[in-house]
């Protein structure tokens, strides 16, 4: 493994779209990257990473990137290869593991992400959080901006500001609205971070139960029909691209849907019907509280083995 060596100044920690474009915007602020930790290809792979992103090959010429074999950073030669760093502050986005406590000490002033959900942190702790906000219909989502530790989600907090989530949105929208709100709230108080003299205040305990977001994988996305129309809208919004996308099967085959919307229409058919079948390969599919839904944008073959598509039941 290659070794790498930062002494000062910001490092950024991420893998995704939004890493690279949260290290473009620093940039274009004057405010200087001094290294970037990342994950290959293969890493993201086999860890189901959506939206990765070489940044080895976009920032290499101009910083110093630390290509880690272990998400996790558990890897034995990524401690070896990082020993000798060290940097004024780190700044985590679009990496979706803890970072180990060896890790955290080799920045003088912490390492600071985000966690965007829709209650007050520590009430939403966990994995996957505005991906479960959207399933569970929130309106707003607080955009927590912290310092880590060695517990999820659980470190002190630089600033929590909203974020509104409209009808348009989806987990692809929410997140480029909350690397934005990451953003301006870093450069703002660059200064603060990078000496150590940022004000921060700790969570808010209640001494009520916490709730804790359960980790999501691909095939927790298999749309119920007999669900109502908002709930299937939510459950397609929060998984669509970059992820792997909400999906139902037909004669075994699994089928993402990508994007869908209500149409106020009655229908009587059972749930999960295909009443109709449009030129521009759009369809109706019949759902649990008696209405139609509108699937937009679908891998779903309108005929499949010559047989048409309208009529049939989704979901087995």
């Amino acid at each position: 493994m290659e070794s790498v060596k930062w002494q000062q100044g910001a490092v950024v920690i991420g893998c995704r779209e939004n890493t690279a474009e949260f290290i473009e915007s620093l940039l274009n602020h004057h405010c200087p990257v001094s290294g970037i930790v990342t994950v290959s290809r293969q890493v993201a792979e086999r860890n189901h990473v959506p939206g990765w992103t070489d940044l080895k090959m976009e920032f290499g010429r101009q910083i110093a990137v630390h290509v880690s074999d272990s998400y996790s950073l558990a890897n034995p030669a990524d401690q070896a290869s990082l020993a000798d760093c060290r940097a004024d502050v780190g700044f985590c986005i679009g990496w979706q593991r803890l970072l180990p406590l060896w890790f955290l000490e080799l920045h003088r002033n912490g390492v600071f992400g985000m966690h965007a959900c829709a209650n007050r942190l520590p009430n939403g702790r966990g994995r996957s959080p505005i991906n479960w906000s959207v399933i569970e219909g929130a309106t707003s989502l607080y955009a927590h901006i912290f310092r880590y530790n060695d517990q999820p989600d659980a470190g002190d907090l630089l600033s929590a500001p909203q974020i509104s989530v409209e009808t348009h949105d989806d987990i692809q929208t929410l997140q480029q609205k909350a690397r934005v709100v990451f953003c301006t709230e870093v450069i703002h108080h660059w200064q603060q971070l990078v000496h150590g003299t940022a004000r921060l205040h700790p969570l808010n305990h209640s001494g009520e139960p916490e709730r804790f977001y359960p980790k999501r994988t691909p095939d927790d996305g298999m749309i119920d029909w007999n669900w109502p129309v908002p709930q299937i809208v939510n459950w397609v919004r929060a998984q669509t691209r970059p992820y792997p996308g909400a999906f139902t099967l037909l004669d075994g085959a699994r089928l993402p849907i990508w994007r869908c919307g209500g149409t106020g229409l009655h229908c009587e058919a059972l749930p999960g019907t295909v009443t109709e079948v449009f030129r521009d390969a759009t369809c109706y599919v019949a759902t649990g509280d008696q209405t139609l839904l509108h699937v937009l944008e679908h891998d779903i073959p309108l005929k499949c083995l010559q047989i048409p598509l309208k009529g049939r039941r989704l979901g087995s």
